[in-house]
């Protein structure tokens, strides 16, 4: 305030438009009642005129709430304060050698990621035991000052609970600041960041401000590679915010081993895709003793496409086998289990984060009723624990809008298949022509590269991801739209049904078309003489002579890495820009008027305000990441890889988002993360599902271990020789011939038969599968080795899937969600504050007693 002794706790903006107008007259009548009513609650207000503002047009309202109101309403509002006794931190036992030495060689390794700023030190308190304030037990709280008891989050807490209790007319939604806003009544109201965050000098000084002291060790891209410091962001953003950022951290740890061994997998696939005698180098090779790569196959098309020799598919072939390999299955299982064990150490940090923050116990504030709600639902009834008449939605009007909204989410889940079915008739169409066109003689090197496969391939996935993108847009609306329909009563209940509706959406959005290429596609397309055809019209395309693994990658890396590109992109650029541009905009109307002082207040409301539901969408990112880490990571093993260095750039553009481009938030509770833990394990649960079926359905890792074990002995019986058994690769050796069947060019029928293998003299030709040649009777039936296959499939379907869940629930038998040691630190804190609050009452009581006594002797 201008007497330099009031703190300001929060600011309310509004623009003061011209006299005489009716609906101006209006909006100014319940901003007067309402100032009125906060002064009434006890709130000091202040307030600056436009001509003092930047732009000649804003005007503000500083409010303070006083020590007395801060007191009664921190009663109120049951928080936690310090009491006078500081913790006295146990003697931790010795650790053993071995223990004590990995704890050395950790602490070594982690030293350079370390805040070692000398203000982050000053700001660290000491640690008091806390309880609930209570008035009449101000004297066991350590009140060193009134100006610091509270912390600034809290003070504006206690505004912000005020001013949404506080009425402005009439009618029942004439309450709360954000009704008023909503009105029209002012445009914005937010709590005041602390300073500047940057500075002309080249070191932080020892006392900056929060604000800068953040900037400076946590939002700069300097500072990438260090740990968060999470009390202090605790103490300037809040708990909720805190938490998302200590999830961030924590998962993005965790990846980290996730990121080693898939590099690992991918660095074994590049040395021994070229070192080793691999299936991809029998489709490369033309010469004895497997001729596989001079195979006649037949035609990707009817009518205009030829006959081709498979060694084309070499490049495909090598990139298959890339993340197609032994230890594919070993990753598989590995990502199941790290995605668990994850989620099950999540929990225990969460409980630590919980227990440090005095958490544990809290009770979750009571929700108050959305202004929309109380506008468009008219019966009343008595609520029987507070006594009020609040507003009701009755049971069936409630059930008719939740019955449309689940019918209206289906449809649009269909319209997404349907986006995804257009894709696929997409390459249906341009495969063809790619097959056709392309003359890859005349491409030379590139040509090895740009097949028509391939071509096909990263052209759909970047229209699959700009398709993913814009409908992303859509269903947003849709969602938001939805979920206003439904009549949520509470903002929990509301972000509730619109985290479920989201992440419906975009799990379809994001993923249907790589279960249609994990599952569907080589299921679908038929045989030479028994093709499937769509619609009639449209031969469904066929995976490559590999499989389809290379396009789930393909599609995998695109998806992914264009989704994290474009998101990070936008998180960086737009908020910057919107910031500038009201910055300069504000700025320029007062170019002439040199003696306006841009204050502070007006800095914070140019910046870009902070939703509630903008966390919402931070969390709905890594939930989606979270599945393409785990869900598919049998295809694509440097997803991890994205995923962390995604994460590291997202933590500071965060990190930066909250400092230096938007308005300082509200400083909310929150013990956990809520709905999104349970969506991350339902996500960890499928992802065991879909890798065991990706290995089974997909690669081709049970049709080799199948041939290896069965047939490769009888084909290639000096392959029995030690080394060959050592190398598993030889072992596989006549693989890819045996692999592809018999086809007499003769049996084609008229529609397969186009005027590209009229001319050309063939008598048989390839293709993959497991079916009898045209001289056997039956022809073109699956042979016993087809059998023996999807035996081998389902058989380890079931036995992974038994095995890994299995796994899963001993894990999370084994490691319990709270720690036995902090759950025995808290009841023994509750044991001493009871204590120490018994013993200072009964001091008290004695001293009274004692002075009583002393009064009556005096005569």
């Amino acid at each position: 305030f201008h007497d330099g002794v009031r703190y300001i706790d929060y600011v309310i903006a509004y623009e003061q438009g011209d006299e005489g107008k009716s609906e101006d007259g209006k909006v100014e009548e319940l901003r007067r009642k309402y100032e009125e009513n906060l002064k009434e609650k006890g709130l000091q207000i202040e307030h600056e005129p436009k001509e003092e503002s930047q732009d000649q047009k804003t005007c503000f309202v500083k409010v303070h709430v006083p020590w007395e109101i801060l007191l009664r309403n921190a009663e109120r509002m049951k928080m936690k304060m310090p009491l006078k006794e500081e913790k006295v931190e146990e003697q931790k036992k010795g650790s053993s050698g071995m223990c004590s030495c990995f704890g050395s060689i950790y602490r070594k390794m982690v030293s350079p990621c370390l805040l070692n700023s000398e203000g982050v030190e000053e700001r660290e308190e000491p640690d008091y035991y806390t309880s609930e304030f209570v008035r009449d037990k101000m004297d066991f709280f350590d009140i060193k000052d009134e100006k610091t008891f509270f912390t600034n989050s809290q003070r504006s807490r206690i505004a912000y609970r005020l001013m949404s209790e506080t009425r402005f007319g009439t009618k029942r939604i004439d309450i709360g600041i954000n009704n008023l806003i909503g009105e029209g009544g002012y445009l914005a109201a937010f709590p005041l960041h602390e300073g500047k965050h940057k500075s002309s000098e080249s070191k932080i000084p020892a006392n900056a401000n929060l604000r800068r002291l953040l900037y400076w060790e946590w939002a700069r891209w300097g500072r990438w590679y260090k740990f968060q410091p999470l009390d202090l962001i605790r103490e300037y953003l809040g708990d909720k915010i805190a938490l998302y950022f200590a999830f961030m951290g924590y998962y993005t740890k965790w990846l980290w081993s996730a990121t080693i061994v898939g590099l690992a997998v991918m660095i074994y696939g590049i040395v021994t895709v070229v070192n080793w005698r691999t299936v991809s180098q029998e489709v490369c090779d033309e010469t004895y003793p497997t001729y596989a790569g001079n195979l006649t196959m037949c035609p990707l098309c009817d009518e205009d496409c030829s006959y081709w020799k498979l060694k084309t598919s070499c490049l495909a072939s090598r990139i298959t086998y890339v993340f197609d390999n032994e230890a594919t299955i070993f990753f598989a299982v590995f990502m199941s289990m790290w995605a668990t064990m994850f989620l099950e150490f999540w929990k225990r940090r969460q409980f630590q984060l919980s227990y440090e923050w005095d958490l544990v116990d809290y009770d979750e504030e009571r929700d108050l009723i959305r202004p929309e709600y109380e506008a468009q639902v008219t019966r009343e009834r008595l609520n029987p624990i507070t006594g009020d008449m609040e507003p009701y939605l009755s049971t069936k009007d409630k059930y008719t809008r939740t019955c449309f909204s689940l019918v209206t989410v289906f449809f649009w889940i269909l319209v997404i298949i349907a986006a995804v079915f257009a894709i696929i008739v997409y390459r249906l169409a341009i495969s063809a022509i790619f097959a056709v066109s392309i003359d890859l003689s005349s491409l030379g090197a590139i040509g090895t590269f740009a097949t028509p496969a391939m071509l096909t391939t990263i052209t759909a996935s970047l229209l699959s991801l700009i398709v993913i993108m814009l409908l992303n847009k859509v269903y947003e609306k849709v969602a938001l739209w939805l979920t206003e329909l439904e009549l949520p009563r509470t903002q929990t209940e509301f972000e509730d049904r619109f985290t479920f509706k989201m992440f419906c959406f975009q799990f379809v959005n994001f993923y249907s078309y790589l279960f249609y290429i994990a599952f569907f596609k080589s299921t679908i397309t038929g045989s030479p003489g028994n093709y499937n055809y769509l619609f009639g019209e449209w031969r469904w395309e066929e995976c490559d002579a590999g499989g389809c693994m290379y396009e789930l990658s393909i599609q995998l890396i695109i998806i992914m890495f264009g989704k994290q590109l474009w998101n990070n992109i936008v998180e960086l650029v737009l908020p910057w820009a919107q910031t500038k541009y009201r910055q300069w905009k504000s700025q320029k109307v007062s170019a002439e008027m040199k003696d306006n002082e841009y204050t502070r207040w007006e800095q914070d409301y140019d910046l870009n305000q902070f939703k509630e539901m903008d966390l919402f969408y931070e969390y709905l990112e890594m939930v989606i990441q979270f599945g393409f880490v785990t869900l598919f990571v049998a295809a694509f093993p440097l997803a991890p890889v994205l995923a962390l260095i995604n994460n590291i750039i997202e933590i500071r553009l965060d990190a930066n988002k909250f400092i230096c481009e938007l308005r300082r938030p509200l400083a909310h509770k929150c013990s956990d993360i809520g709905a999104w833990y349970y969506l991350l394990e339902f996500i960890g649960n499928l992802a065991v599902v879909t890798n065991a079926f990706t290995i089974a359905i997909t690669s081709e890792a049970i049709p080799k271990l199948v041939y290896y074990y069965v047939y490769s002995l009888e084909i290639y019986p000096e392959s029995t020789y030690v080394v060959s058994c050592i190398l598993f690769h030889n072992i596989l050796q006549g693989y890819v011939n045996n692999s592809m069947s018999y086809f007499n060019t003769s049996d084609f029928d008229l529609r397969s038969y186009g005027h590209a293998i009229k001319l050309i003299c063939i008598y048989y030709s390839r293709y993959p599968g497991y079916l009898s040649p045209p001289n056997a009777n039956p022809p073109y039936a699956f042979t016993t080795q087809y059998w023996h296959n999807i035996a081998g499939k389902l058989a380890f379907i079931i036995v992974v899937e038994h095995v890994v869940f299995l796994l899963k629930r001993l894990l999370d038998y084994l490691i319990p969600d709270r720690p036995r040691k902090l759950r025995d630190k808290i009841r023994r804190e509750h044991f001493l504050v009871q204590n120490m609050m018994f013993k200072a009452e009964t001091d008290k009581l004695r001293q009274q007693f004692s002075r009583k006594i002393i009064l009556h002797r005096w005569p």
